[in-house]
């Protein structure tokens, strides 16, 4: 027969009687024992009752015999300090009842928690009781809240080719074979062309917190669609750019551009140099000292013999550009130079300036090569052309295969130049913020003085003067707070993004210089990164 009883309605455990009544147990160690060997184990011992029943008293009739009591299982709901997340900590239960899953939904609408509620998650987890221990605890994460998502930005969808993307394009012939040398028809539009789609911004997804309350979204930049020379905006459909007269497609940002266009098969004596408010495409060479001027595209299928090339837009030179070799100082006798991207065959003596990205196919030697943004001398993705001699006075990044030559030729790069103009954009915004302070004190001073003026008059005239040009002053200070913070932002994205990439050998003879910092090199290196880091040149292998 059991020593102990058990109350469904309580969930107590007790003695039948009293040890000194029965004679057993006959300590609370004999007793405890008989407690974890019994059907109660798991159930959680009451100590303090199980003393008193081996303590000397002459009332033991009146002390309790409940020596344990089943425990349900708890639930504790945390939610982080965003209320992104909902953690849950359980504790077994010790004889009681288990948590079902009505019970730990209702700890969470209890919590507040109310969406992102995972089921599966849930279920998982109340799984789990009957692999723990009697009165351990545990914890998952039952509830998500999610993030808005920004919206996507205004999208502009090119819908007919250009003549860059001709020329570097050649034409299949039969058999699988390329002919380098057939790069199709000339690619011209007609009225009516549809040139170009927007696709509009979209709003974003708001997000949710457990507590489900709402995060908005932040939406796309929206951009319209910007009709230039020759286009328009389709009548029927404004996210549609179409083409207003005939001529030749030109990309632009959020937009195109319908030039003229000229053909040549060669610039030469014979048709003298070449000023022409449109598109130029010479399918031959420009010879030795002509001029090709254009607003628009100019695409060169052959070679640039020591001519002068210049675009208010994008120039594409299929073969290459050759100088002659210069002497000192001397001005070199083949230059290109862009508004927007160049690309080019090869280079040797050139002078070449793109006030975007400038692209090499193979090797530049000896030339003097400048871009606003990137330089990159070889094939794209990984880039294994050459850079041999010269100068690159300007750039923010830089890839090539190698750089310099074995022989020791000098070639000095320049990177970040930009740095020195913004700098004195700030010493200048400087200057000009000790200039209002001076006049602010002025002002203050004079306000001084009008307030001593006796006329009321003669002195209420002044005092309004000089609100007046205290507004104007606060003003100018807020717009030049304004760009000193923009300069700041640009000088850090600035140091931040320009870079060197040597993809096969860097040789001796190279000196670099990233804004004001300037390393020489001295020794062969195998590929690696060379960057600005807290101000000093450093080389990441």
């Amino acid at each position: 027969m059991s020593v102990f009883s058990f109350d469904q309605n309580t969930g107590f455990v007790s003695l039948v009687s009293h040890p000194i009544d029965s004679g057993f147990p006959v300590t609370s160690t004999q007793l405890t024992q008989m407690l974890e060997q019994s059907e109660f184990s798991e159930y959680e011992a009451v100590i303090a009752n199980i003393g008193k029943l081996f303590a000397p008293t002459k009332n033991y009739q009146e002390v309790s015999l409940v020596v344990a009591k089943a425990v349900d299982a708890s639930l504790v709901i945390n939610i982080d300090e965003k209320n992104m997340v909902a953690e849950a900590t359980l504790t077994t239960a010790k004889g009681g009842a288990l948590l079902s899953m009505e019970g730990a939904q209702k700890a969470l609408a209890n919590a507040g928690v109310k969406k992102g509620i995972s089921p599966r998650a849930l279920d998982t987890f109340l799984g789990q009781q009957f692999e723990k221990p009697a009165g351990s605890s545990y914890s998952a994460i039952i509830a998500h809240g999610r993030n808005p998502k920004k919206g996507s930005d205004a999208k502009f969808v090119r819908l007919c080719s250009t003549a860059q993307d001709r020329v570097l394009s050649p034409q299949a012939k039969e058999g699988g074979k390329v002919d380098m040398k057939n790069l199709g028809a000339i690619i011209t539009v007609k009225p009516g062309t549809p040139l170009m789609q927007r696709i509009a911004a979209t709003p974003g997804e708001d997000g949710y917190t457990v507590f489900g309350d709402s995060i908005s979204a932040k939406p796309g930049t929206d951009h319209q669609l910007q009709p230039f020379e020759g286009t328009k905006v389709d009548p029927n459909n404004p996210n549609m750019l179409i083409a207003d007269c005939k001529g030749v497609p030109v990309a632009l940002p959020r937009g195109m551009r319908v030039d003229d266009v000229l053909c040549f098969d060669n610039v030469d004596v014979s048709t003298g140099h070449v000023d022409f408010d449109g598109s130029v495409i010479i399918t031959g060479d420009i010879k030795d000292g002509m001029r090709v001027k254009a607003n628009g595209d100019i695409t060169v299928l052959g070679f640039v013999e020591s001519g002068a090339v210049e675009s208010k837009s994008a120039v594409t030179i299929m073969l290459g550009a050759i100088g002659r070799k210069r002497e000192g100082e001397e001005a070199f006798t083949c230059s290109i130079t862009a508004q927007r991207t160049i690309s080019i065959g090869y280079a040797q003596y050139c002078n070449i300036k793109s006030e975007q990205d400038l692209f090499i196919e193979r090797q530049a030697l000896h030339c003097d090569l400048s871009a606003r943004r990137l330089i990159r001398v070889g094939k794209a993705n990984d880039p294994r052309g050459k850079i041999i001699g010269g100068n690159i006075l300007d750039a923010m990044r830089i890839e090539t295969g190698e750089l310099g030559a074995p022989a020791g030729t000098k070639t000095r790069v320049f990177l970040a130049q930009l740095w020195f103009e913004l700098r004195q954009k700030q010493t200048q915004i400087t200057d000009f913020e000790k200039v209002l302070a001076t006049k602010v004190t002025a002002l203050q001073q004079a306000r001084e003085k009008a307030s001593k003026i006796a006329g009321a008059a003669q002195r209420q005239q002044f005092m309004n003067k000089i609100t007046e040009n205290e507004k104007h002053i606060k003003i100018r200070s807020a717009h030049i707070h304004r760009q000193k913070l923009l300069i700041k932002q640009k000088i850090v994205q600035l140091l931040a993004s320009s870079r060197l990439k040597v993809n096969e050998l860097m040789h001796p003879g190279v000196e670099l210089k990233i804004a004001k910092d300037s390393k020489q090199f001295s020794r062969i290196y195998p590929p690696h990164l060379v960057k600005l880091t807290e101000g000093k040149i450093t080389q990441t292998f």
